[in-house]
């Protein structure tokens, strides 16, 4: 048995080793695992980079609006106003149904002659464009293509919008 108050050594039979020395192949791993994954980012940063410079956008030419022959234009669209009034008088259309149609022909008649989209715009936009003439007219049809009555006369509707097309100028 040792003394207690003995302060010699105590001999050991096996060698202690520093903690890391025995870890230093799993930390060279990791770090070239990092410094791969580092690089293969870059590398993969660097073609999708590449790849978004190759496609330019190009600038889009600009429409150059060439309208048609108006009296073609006017004889087509007095031709559909027309059909319609046909339709209605042969009672295949109800009085909403013809203002609907006519407000249509009427926007898709200007859209022709000026390359403006009229047929896609509200009351106010026309107003905007100063299509005055149009507005009105598309102003009157309001009240017969949304309302459950309307007092408006389908067939002043109908004269109305072929003195619009007759008129244009």
């Amino acid at each position: 048995m040792q003394n207690p108050t003995d302060t010699s050594p105590i001999e050991v039979s096996v060698d202690l080793q520093d903690p890391f020395s025995y870890m230093i192949l799993p930390i060279i791993i990791l770090v070239v695992v990092i410094v791969v994954a580092i690089i293969g980012l870059l590398i993969f940063e660097y073609f999708k980079r590449k790849k978004l410079g190759i496609k330019t956008v190009k600038e889009p030419k600009p429409v150059v609006f060439k309208p048609k022959n108006k009296e073609e234009l006017q004889k087509e669209y007095l031709a559909k106003i027309d059909k319609v009034q046909n339709a209605y008088q042969s009672g295949k259309m109800d009085v909403r149904t013809a203002h609907q149609e006519l407000s249509a022909i009427v926007r898709m008649f200007v859209h022709e002659m000026t390359g403006i989209n009229a047929q896609n715009f509200s009351l106010l936009e026309l107003k905007a464009h100063d299509i005055f003439k149009v507005s009105d007219l598309i102003e009157e049809f309001y009240a017969p293509e949304f309302a459950l009555r309307t007092d408006k006369d389908t067939m002043n509707s109908i004269q109305d919008a072929r003195t619009v097309i007759q008129t244009w100028n």
